[in-house]
């Protein structure tokens, strides 16, 4: 006999909480919450509900596959046993792939003048072009990098400037017009 699933006498409480929820994606800890259960029991749940998506070493499942999940868990004649099929079915979660990009020694100390022409930064508005997949990587590590080594210069590129609020009038039409001579 199957062991006794804690949460099935509250099957529809659950499915109404996670039907009226603004949560499209449901983490391990949102799913502790959902089913009042503890770390382990949401990972096995996750399993169970499937279509888990890993996400920067986070797994996820979307609220339709909860939902479904759910449905099928409320028709099923014994829970116990439909979540066990569900458990022995269900495919493991996707395990992320290590991105492996190094930059050169000599990149290391990249500045926001360092940065090639594929890499272009404007107000607002930030644009890499790769001939492929890794150079766009790439691409991407040398922009971290001289965020990390520039960010003040590359926040005066990127940020919109504050506009000023002046008070006095005269000082204002006199902005006003340097600004239309640009």
């Amino acid at each position: 006999m199957a062991r006794p699933v804690k949460w099935s006498r509250d099957l529809y409480p659950i499915r109404e909480r996670a039907a009226h929820s603004r949560t499209e994606t449901w983490a391990r800890k949102d799913i502790e919450r959902l089913f009042d259960i503890r770390r382990a029991s949401a990972q096995s749940l996750m399993k169970a509900i499937g279509e888990v998506q890993a996400v920067g070493g986070a797994h996820f499942v979307d609220r339709t596959s909860l939902l479904a999940f759910l449905d099928e868990m409320i028709a099923a004649d014994l829970v116990e046993n439909a979540l066990r099929h569900r458990l022995l079915e269900a495919e493991a979660p996707p395990a992320p792939k290590p991105l492996r990009v190094a930059l050169p020694a000599g990149l290391r100390n990249v500045m926001l003048r360092d940065l090639p022409e594929n890499i272009k930064l404007t107000t607002g508005r930030l644009e890499i072009s790769a001939p492929d997949t890794i150079g766009m990587l790439e691409n991407l590590a040398l922009l971290a990098q001289a965020l990390q080594n520039d960010l003040l210069s590359i926040e005066m590129v990127l940020d919109r400037p504050v506009a000023s609020r002046t008070t006095d009038p005269d000082l204002g039409a006199f902005l006003e017009r340097l600004r239309l001579v640009d």
